[in-house]
Protein backbone atom coordinates (compact mmCIF):
# COMPACT_ATOMS: atom_id res chain seq x y z
CA UNK A 1 0.00 0.00 0.00
CA UNK A 2 1.16 3.23 -0.87
CA UNK A 3 2.78 5.19 2.14
CA UNK A 4 -0.08 8.16 1.89
CA UNK A 5 -3.00 5.76 1.96
CA UNK A 6 -1.27 3.39 4.97
CA UNK A 7 -0.90 6.97 7.31
CA UNK A 8 -4.35 8.19 6.09
CA UNK A 9 -5.65 4.64 6.96
CA UNK A 10 -3.52 4.49 10.33
CA UNK A 11 -5.04 7.68 11.74
CA UNK A 12 -1.46 9.15 12.14
CA UNK A 13 -1.96 12.86 12.72
CA UNK A 14 0.46 15.76 13.85
CA UNK A 15 1.25 14.90 17.70
CA UNK A 16 2.06 17.93 18.36
CA UNK A 17 -1.02 19.97 18.97
CA UNK A 18 -2.28 20.92 15.12
CA UNK A 19 -3.10 17.58 14.31
CA UNK A 20 -2.83 17.80 10.72
CA UNK A 21 -2.66 14.64 8.89
CA UNK A 22 0.46 13.70 8.47
CA UNK A 23 -0.26 12.26 4.74
CA UNK A 24 -1.58 15.66 3.71
CA UNK A 25 2.07 17.06 4.42
CA UNK A 26 3.40 14.44 1.98
CA UNK A 27 4.61 16.19 -1.09
CA UNK A 28 7.32 14.29 -3.93
CA UNK A 29 9.66 16.92 -5.71
CA UNK A 30 10.41 20.33 -4.69
CA UNK A 31 11.52 19.22 -0.99
CA UNK A 32 14.66 20.30 -0.16
CA UNK A 33 14.24 20.02 4.18
CA UNK A 34 12.40 17.19 5.56
CA UNK A 35 12.86 18.03 9.52
CA UNK A 36 11.98 16.47 12.73
CA UNK A 37 10.72 19.01 15.36
CA UNK A 38 11.72 17.78 18.41
CA UNK A 39 12.79 21.29 20.23
CA UNK A 40 9.64 20.61 22.59
CA UNK A 41 9.99 24.50 23.95
CA UNK A 42 7.07 23.97 26.38
CA UNK A 43 8.02 23.88 29.93
CA UNK A 44 7.21 20.69 31.80
CA UNK A 45 6.61 18.71 28.89
CA UNK A 46 8.87 15.35 28.79
CA UNK A 47 7.37 13.70 25.66
CA UNK A 48 9.65 14.15 22.54
CA UNK A 49 12.58 13.94 24.46
CA UNK A 50 12.04 10.73 25.92
CA UNK A 51 10.82 9.07 22.66
CA UNK A 52 14.28 10.37 21.10
CA UNK A 53 16.15 9.31 23.69
CA UNK A 54 13.73 5.62 24.30
CA UNK A 55 13.40 4.91 20.29
CA UNK A 56 16.11 6.94 18.31
CA UNK A 57 15.58 3.51 15.93
CA UNK A 58 11.86 4.79 15.33
CA UNK A 59 12.95 8.49 14.88
CA UNK A 60 15.57 7.84 12.42
CA UNK A 61 14.21 4.76 10.82
CA UNK A 62 10.64 6.93 9.96
CA UNK A 63 12.31 10.39 9.01
CA UNK A 64 14.39 7.79 6.14
CA UNK A 65 11.24 6.61 4.68
CA UNK A 66 9.48 9.99 4.27
CA UNK A 67 13.01 11.21 3.26
CA UNK A 68 13.16 8.87 0.44
CA UNK A 69 9.48 9.19 -0.25
CA UNK A 70 9.30 12.89 -0.83
CA UNK A 71 12.79 13.15 -2.42
CA UNK A 72 13.91 15.87 -0.03
CA UNK A 73 17.59 16.66 -0.26
CA UNK A 74 18.33 17.36 3.22
CA UNK A 75 16.87 15.57 6.65
CA UNK A 76 17.09 17.38 9.98
CA UNK A 77 16.27 16.38 13.26
CA UNK A 78 15.56 19.66 15.24
CA UNK A 79 16.53 19.65 18.84
CA UNK A 80 17.72 21.53 21.65
CA UNK A 81 21.50 21.77 22.86
CA UNK A 82 20.86 20.60 26.45
CA UNK A 83 19.07 17.80 25.26
CA UNK A 84 22.13 15.45 26.01
CA UNK A 85 20.48 11.92 26.08
CA UNK A 86 18.10 12.22 22.58
CA UNK A 87 21.63 13.88 21.52
CA UNK A 88 23.73 10.84 22.24
CA UNK A 89 20.98 8.39 21.48
CA UNK A 90 20.48 9.59 17.88
CA UNK A 91 24.05 9.98 17.41
CA UNK A 92 24.82 6.14 18.14
CA UNK A 93 21.95 5.36 15.69
CA UNK A 94 22.62 7.24 12.84
CA UNK A 95 26.53 5.77 13.36
CA UNK A 96 24.98 2.38 13.36
CA UNK A 97 22.57 2.90 10.06
CA UNK A 98 24.60 5.07 8.00
CA UNK A 99 21.44 7.38 7.50
CA UNK A 100 22.18 10.80 5.76
CA UNK A 101 20.47 12.87 8.54
CA UNK A 102 21.82 15.63 10.42
CA UNK A 103 20.93 16.60 14.00
CA UNK A 104 20.73 20.74 13.97
CA UNK A 105 21.40 21.62 17.99
CA UNK A 106 19.14 24.45 18.75
CA UNK A 107 19.32 27.19 21.12
CA UNK A 108 16.71 27.12 24.87
CA UNK A 109 14.68 30.19 23.77
CA UNK A 110 10.89 29.68 23.79
CA UNK A 111 9.37 29.16 21.04
CA UNK A 112 12.06 26.95 19.25
CA UNK A 113 9.41 24.25 18.63
CA UNK A 114 7.56 27.07 16.64
CA UNK A 115 7.02 25.50 13.08
CA UNK A 116 8.13 28.65 11.75
CA UNK A 117 10.61 29.54 13.93
CA UNK A 118 12.36 26.09 13.52
CA UNK A 119 12.65 26.14 9.95
CA UNK A 120 13.93 29.69 9.77
CA UNK A 121 16.51 28.49 12.19
CA UNK A 122 17.45 25.58 10.40
CA UNK A 123 16.91 27.33 6.65
CA UNK A 124 17.54 30.64 7.15
CA UNK A 125 14.62 31.29 5.21
CA UNK A 126 11.09 32.50 6.32
CA UNK A 127 7.78 31.01 5.75
CA UNK A 128 5.40 33.88 3.97
CA UNK A 129 2.78 35.31 5.80
CA UNK A 130 -0.44 32.99 5.83
CA UNK A 131 1.84 30.65 4.43
CA UNK A 132 3.36 26.92 5.75
CA UNK A 133 6.76 25.60 5.40
CA UNK A 134 6.31 23.75 2.34
CA UNK A 135 6.45 27.54 0.66
CA UNK A 136 9.80 27.55 0.90
CA UNK A 137 10.67 23.70 0.29
CA UNK A 138 10.57 22.38 3.76
CA UNK A 139 8.38 19.92 5.83
CA UNK A 140 8.15 19.68 9.43
CA UNK A 141 6.89 16.38 11.59
CA UNK A 142 6.53 16.22 15.28
CA UNK A 143 9.28 13.75 16.67
CA UNK A 144 5.89 11.64 18.29
CA UNK A 145 4.20 11.77 14.63
CA UNK A 146 7.29 9.92 13.36
CA UNK A 147 7.31 7.55 16.03
CA UNK A 148 3.27 6.74 14.80
CA UNK A 149 4.86 6.81 11.10
CA UNK A 150 7.18 4.12 11.97
CA UNK A 151 4.25 2.31 13.81
CA UNK A 152 2.01 2.31 10.78
CA UNK A 153 4.54 1.51 7.94
CA UNK A 154 6.90 -0.72 9.87
CA UNK A 155 4.12 -2.72 12.47
CA UNK A 156 0.72 -1.90 10.46
CA UNK A 157 0.02 -0.06 14.12
CA UNK A 158 -3.17 2.92 14.17
CA UNK A 159 -2.76 5.57 16.59
CA UNK A 160 -4.52 4.27 19.31
CA UNK A 161 -1.99 5.57 22.04
CA UNK A 162 -0.95 8.69 22.90
CA UNK A 163 2.23 9.68 25.26
CA UNK A 164 1.52 12.44 27.82
CA UNK A 165 3.53 13.88 30.63
CA UNK A 166 1.52 14.39 33.85
CA UNK A 167 3.43 16.87 35.56
CA UNK A 168 3.06 20.52 37.37
CA UNK A 169 1.88 20.11 41.07
CA UNK A 170 2.03 16.34 41.37
CA UNK A 171 4.55 14.55 43.60
CA UNK A 172 5.94 12.23 40.71
CA UNK A 173 5.85 13.89 37.30
CA UNK A 174 5.81 11.39 34.58
CA UNK A 175 5.74 10.75 30.77
CA UNK A 176 3.55 7.44 30.00
CA UNK A 177 1.63 6.30 27.04
CA UNK A 178 -2.27 6.29 27.60
CA UNK A 179 -5.32 4.69 25.25
CA UNK A 180 -6.51 7.26 23.16
CA UNK A 181 -10.44 8.43 24.63
CA UNK A 182 -8.99 8.36 28.35
CA UNK A 183 -11.06 10.29 30.07
CA UNK A 184 -8.52 13.03 32.28
CA UNK A 185 -10.00 12.45 35.59
CA UNK A 186 -9.84 8.75 35.65
CA UNK A 187 -6.26 8.92 34.74
CA UNK A 188 -5.23 11.23 37.43
CA UNK A 189 -7.36 9.26 39.85
CA UNK A 190 -5.40 5.95 38.34
CA UNK A 191 -1.84 7.74 39.17
CA UNK A 192 -3.01 9.24 42.44
CA UNK A 193 -2.52 12.68 41.43
CA UNK A 194 -4.71 15.03 43.16
CA UNK A 195 -6.75 17.89 40.95
CA UNK A 196 -9.50 18.41 43.96
CA UNK A 197 -9.79 22.46 43.67
CA UNK A 198 -6.66 22.69 41.03
CA UNK A 199 -6.93 23.77 37.36
CA UNK A 200 -6.09 21.26 34.45
CA UNK A 201 -4.29 22.54 31.99
CA UNK A 202 -4.17 20.19 28.71
CA UNK A 203 -0.75 21.13 26.53
CA UNK A 204 1.81 23.19 28.01
CA UNK A 205 1.44 26.31 30.32
CA UNK A 206 2.21 28.80 27.49
CA UNK A 207 0.00 27.58 24.91
CA UNK A 208 -2.27 24.47 26.88
CA UNK A 209 -5.40 25.51 27.51
CA UNK A 210 -7.90 25.04 30.76
CA UNK A 211 -10.19 21.53 30.71
CA UNK A 212 -12.42 19.28 32.84
CA UNK A 213 -11.72 16.13 34.29
CA UNK A 214 -14.46 14.62 31.81
CA UNK A 215 -12.31 15.14 29.42
CA UNK A 216 -10.83 12.68 26.45
CA UNK A 217 -7.21 12.33 25.68
CA UNK A 218 -6.41 12.69 21.85
CA UNK A 219 -4.18 12.29 19.18
CA UNK A 220 -3.32 15.76 19.81
CA UNK A 221 -2.85 16.03 24.30
CA UNK A 222 0.73 16.83 24.87
CA UNK A 223 0.82 17.20 28.63
CA UNK A 224 -2.01 17.52 31.31
CA UNK A 225 -0.25 19.80 33.92
CA UNK A 226 -1.93 20.63 37.53
CA UNK A 227 -1.81 23.82 39.07
CA UNK A 228 -3.46 25.96 42.07
CA UNK A 229 -5.80 28.23 41.36
CA UNK A 230 -4.56 31.31 40.66
CA UNK A 231 -1.39 30.84 39.79
CA UNK A 232 0.41 32.83 37.39
CA UNK A 233 0.63 30.35 34.75
CA UNK A 234 -3.50 29.99 34.60
CA UNK A 235 -4.10 33.56 36.18
CA UNK A 236 -4.78 35.14 32.44
CA UNK A 237 -6.18 31.12 31.49
CA UNK A 238 -8.55 31.78 33.90
CA UNK A 239 -10.03 35.12 33.08
CA UNK A 240 -13.60 35.45 31.26
CA UNK A 241 -13.12 36.10 27.74
CA UNK A 242 -15.94 39.47 27.83
CA UNK A 243 -13.75 40.99 31.15
CA UNK A 244 -10.33 40.51 28.17
CA UNK A 245 -12.08 42.08 25.58
CA UNK A 246 -12.89 45.44 28.13
CA UNK A 247 -9.95 45.53 29.25
CA UNK A 248 -8.59 45.70 25.85
CA UNK A 249 -9.68 48.87 26.17
CA UNK A 250 -9.66 50.11 29.67
CA UNK A 251 -6.02 48.95 30.80
CA UNK A 252 -3.90 48.57 27.16
CA UNK A 253 -1.09 51.08 28.14
CA UNK A 254 0.15 50.77 24.05
CA UNK A 255 3.68 50.22 25.73
CA UNK A 256 4.20 47.04 22.65
CA UNK A 257 6.01 45.23 24.36
CA UNK A 258 4.06 41.89 22.87
CA UNK A 259 4.94 43.06 19.41
CA UNK A 260 8.37 43.56 19.82
CA UNK A 261 8.37 40.01 21.85
CA UNK A 262 6.42 38.35 19.51
CA UNK A 263 8.06 35.66 17.38
CA UNK A 264 5.96 36.20 14.22
CA UNK A 265 6.97 39.88 14.05
CA UNK A 266 10.66 39.30 14.72
CA UNK A 267 10.44 37.21 11.51
CA UNK A 268 9.82 40.26 9.81
CA UNK A 269 5.88 39.59 9.93
CA UNK A 270 2.99 42.30 9.69
CA UNK A 271 1.65 41.03 13.18
CA UNK A 272 1.65 43.44 15.89
CA UNK A 273 -1.06 42.36 18.69
CA UNK A 274 -0.52 46.05 20.06
CA UNK A 275 -2.13 47.65 17.45
CA UNK A 276 -4.70 44.65 17.30
CA UNK A 277 -5.72 45.30 20.68
CA UNK A 278 -6.13 48.86 20.01
CA UNK A 279 -8.34 48.10 17.09
CA UNK A 280 -10.40 45.60 19.25
CA UNK A 281 -10.51 48.03 22.00
CA UNK A 282 -12.00 50.99 20.13
CA UNK A 283 -13.45 49.23 17.62
CA UNK A 284 -11.58 50.40 14.83
CA UNK A 285 -11.89 49.40 10.93
CA UNK A 286 -8.35 49.11 9.73
CA UNK A 287 -6.23 46.77 8.37
CA UNK A 288 -4.98 45.69 11.73
CA UNK A 289 -7.65 43.06 12.66
CA UNK A 290 -6.45 40.67 9.90
CA UNK A 291 -3.60 40.25 11.38
CA UNK A 292 -4.72 38.21 14.11
CA UNK A 293 -4.52 35.06 11.29
CA UNK A 294 -0.67 35.34 11.48
CA UNK A 295 -0.86 34.46 15.32
CA UNK A 296 0.63 31.12 16.32
CA UNK A 297 -0.90 31.58 19.80
CA UNK A 298 2.47 31.05 21.57
CA UNK A 299 1.12 32.95 24.24
CA UNK A 300 4.68 35.15 24.61
CA UNK A 301 2.54 38.38 24.57
CA UNK A 302 0.05 37.10 27.62
CA UNK A 303 2.00 35.11 29.76
CA UNK A 304 5.62 37.18 29.32
CA UNK A 305 5.49 40.38 28.00
CA UNK A 306 1.53 41.73 28.83
CA UNK A 307 2.69 44.26 32.47
CA UNK A 308 -1.21 44.47 32.34
CA UNK A 309 -1.87 40.66 32.22
CA UNK A 310 -3.96 41.16 29.24
CA UNK A 311 -4.34 38.61 26.48
CA UNK A 312 -3.76 39.49 23.27
CA UNK A 313 -3.32 35.40 22.14
CA UNK A 314 -6.89 35.11 23.37
CA UNK A 315 -7.92 38.08 21.64
CA UNK A 316 -6.39 37.14 18.35
CA UNK A 317 -7.92 33.25 18.66
CA UNK A 318 -11.55 34.74 18.93
CA UNK A 319 -10.74 37.27 15.81
CA UNK A 320 -9.21 34.16 14.02
CA UNK A 321 -12.33 31.81 14.77
CA UNK A 322 -14.57 34.97 12.97
CA UNK A 323 -12.48 35.75 10.05
CA UNK A 324 -12.53 32.06 9.68
CA UNK A 325 -16.12 32.14 9.97
CA UNK A 326 -16.52 34.80 7.32
CA UNK A 327 -14.29 33.43 4.79
CA UNK A 328 -11.13 35.45 5.05
CA UNK A 329 -8.28 34.43 3.87
CA UNK A 330 -5.07 36.43 4.81
CA UNK A 331 -3.27 36.94 1.38
CA UNK A 332 -0.38 39.56 0.96
CA UNK A 333 2.21 40.72 -1.86
CA UNK A 334 5.55 40.79 0.72
CA UNK A 335 7.96 38.45 -0.67
CA UNK A 336 11.50 38.28 0.30
CA UNK A 337 10.64 38.41 3.98
CA UNK A 338 13.41 39.47 5.76
CA UNK A 339 13.72 38.57 10.18
CA UNK A 340 13.68 42.25 12.22
CA UNK A 341 17.35 42.88 13.11
CA UNK A 342 16.60 42.72 16.48
CA UNK A 343 15.19 39.35 16.53
CA UNK A 344 18.68 38.01 17.60
CA UNK A 345 18.74 39.38 20.62
CA UNK A 346 14.84 39.65 21.42
CA UNK A 347 14.72 35.55 22.27
CA UNK A 348 13.10 34.62 25.31
CA UNK A 349 15.42 32.60 27.62
CA UNK A 350 13.07 29.46 28.67
CA UNK A 351 15.03 30.02 32.18
CA UNK A 352 13.77 33.25 32.25
CA UNK A 353 10.44 32.25 31.43
CA UNK A 354 9.94 29.57 34.01
CA UNK A 355 11.01 31.96 36.67
CA UNK A 356 8.43 34.65 35.07
CA UNK A 357 5.47 32.07 35.49
CA UNK A 358 6.22 30.59 38.48
CA UNK A 359 7.21 27.19 37.47
CA UNK A 360 10.79 26.32 38.80
CA UNK A 361 9.27 24.35 41.92
CA UNK A 362 8.00 21.96 39.43
CA UNK A 363 10.59 21.93 36.69
CA UNK A 364 11.28 18.30 37.58
CA UNK A 365 12.15 15.51 35.08
CA UNK A 366 9.24 13.53 34.05
CA UNK A 367 10.53 10.41 32.81
CA UNK A 368 9.13 8.27 30.00
CA UNK A 369 7.60 4.89 31.22
CA UNK A 370 6.85 2.74 28.24
CA UNK A 371 3.95 0.07 28.40
CA UNK A 372 0.43 -0.39 27.78
CA UNK A 373 -0.21 -0.73 31.99
CA UNK A 374 -2.94 1.85 31.81
CA UNK A 375 -6.39 0.10 30.53
CA UNK A 376 -9.31 2.26 31.65
CA UNK A 377 -12.45 1.04 32.30
CA UNK A 378 -14.14 3.01 29.27
CA UNK A 379 -13.29 5.37 26.94
CA UNK A 380 -14.71 8.70 24.65
CA UNK A 381 -13.21 8.93 21.58
CA UNK A 382 -13.79 11.81 19.41
CA UNK A 383 -14.69 11.65 15.73
CA UNK A 384 -12.57 14.62 15.04
CA UNK A 385 -8.70 14.93 16.20
CA UNK A 386 -7.55 16.40 13.46
CA UNK A 387 -7.43 19.29 11.21
CA UNK A 388 -10.16 18.87 8.41
CA UNK A 389 -13.29 16.26 8.04
CA UNK A 390 -14.93 14.77 10.93
CA UNK A 391 -14.73 10.88 10.91
CA UNK A 392 -18.11 9.42 10.28
CA UNK A 393 -18.77 6.50 12.90
CA UNK A 394 -19.22 2.86 11.00
CA UNK A 395 -19.84 0.93 14.60
CA UNK A 396 -23.40 1.10 16.10
CA UNK A 397 -24.19 0.93 19.69
CA UNK A 398 -24.32 -2.61 21.40
CA UNK A 399 -21.82 -3.68 18.95
CA UNK A 400 -18.30 -5.73 20.16
CA UNK A 401 -14.85 -3.87 18.89
CA UNK A 402 -11.16 -4.98 18.94
CA UNK A 403 -8.44 -2.66 19.68
CA UNK A 404 -7.50 -1.33 16.54
CA UNK A 405 -10.64 -1.66 14.84
CA UNK A 406 -11.80 1.18 12.34
CA UNK A 407 -14.54 2.59 14.00
CA UNK A 408 -14.42 6.23 11.88
CA UNK A 409 -14.06 6.83 8.85
CA UNK A 410 -13.44 10.09 6.36
CA UNK A 411 -14.72 10.42 3.37
CA UNK A 412 -12.22 9.53 0.67
CA UNK A 413 -13.17 12.96 -0.44
CA UNK A 414 -11.98 15.04 2.31
CA UNK A 415 -8.97 15.60 4.03
CA UNK A 416 -8.56 13.67 7.77
CA UNK A 417 -7.59 10.43 8.88
CA UNK A 418 -9.49 7.72 9.98
CA UNK A 419 -10.12 6.89 14.18
CA UNK A 420 -9.89 3.82 15.99
CA UNK A 421 -11.24 1.82 18.95
CA UNK A 422 -8.71 2.18 21.54
CA UNK A 423 -9.32 -0.39 23.64
CA UNK A 424 -11.15 -3.71 23.11
CA UNK A 425 -15.00 -3.77 24.51
CA UNK A 426 -18.71 -2.86 23.69
CA UNK A 427 -20.26 0.61 22.08
CA UNK A 428 -22.26 2.21 24.62
CA UNK A 429 -22.84 5.56 22.86
CA UNK A 430 -22.30 6.49 19.00
CA UNK A 431 -22.72 9.68 17.76
CA UNK A 432 -21.49 12.31 14.97
CA UNK A 433 -19.30 13.37 17.82
CA UNK A 434 -18.01 10.63 19.69
CA UNK A 435 -18.31 6.70 19.83
CA UNK A 436 -17.64 5.63 23.67
CA UNK A 437 -16.77 2.16 24.23
CA UNK A 438 -16.79 0.24 27.90
CA UNK A 439 -13.98 -2.51 28.26
CA UNK A 440 -14.97 -6.13 28.42
CA UNK A 441 -13.76 -6.27 32.13
CA UNK A 442 -15.66 -2.82 33.37
CA UNK A 443 -17.26 -3.33 36.11
CA UNK A 444 -20.21 -0.76 37.43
Amino acid sequence: MEIKKILREKGVVGAGGAGFPTYAKLKQGGIDYYIANGAECEPLLDVSKGIMARFPDRVVKAIKTLKDFTGAKRAVIALKGKYKHAIKALNEELSKTGFDIELFQMGDFFPAGDEQVMVFEVTGKVVPEGGIPIAIGAVVNNIETLYNVYGAIEEDTPVIRKFITVGGHVKNPITLKVPVGTTIGWLLDFLGVDYKDKVIIDGGPMMGNIVDPSSPITKVTGGLLIFPKGHPAVTVKESDISRILKLAKIACIQCRYCTLQCPRYLLGHDLEPSKIMLSVGFKLTDGYIKQAMLCCECGVCEAYSCPQQLSPRRVNVILKRELAKAGFRYTTDKIDIEPREERQWRKIPTSRLKLRLQLMEFDRPAHLVDGDFVVPPEVHIPMKQHIGAPAVPVVAVGEKVTKGQVIGRVPEDKVGCHVHASIDGTVVQCDEHKIVIRGEDAKW
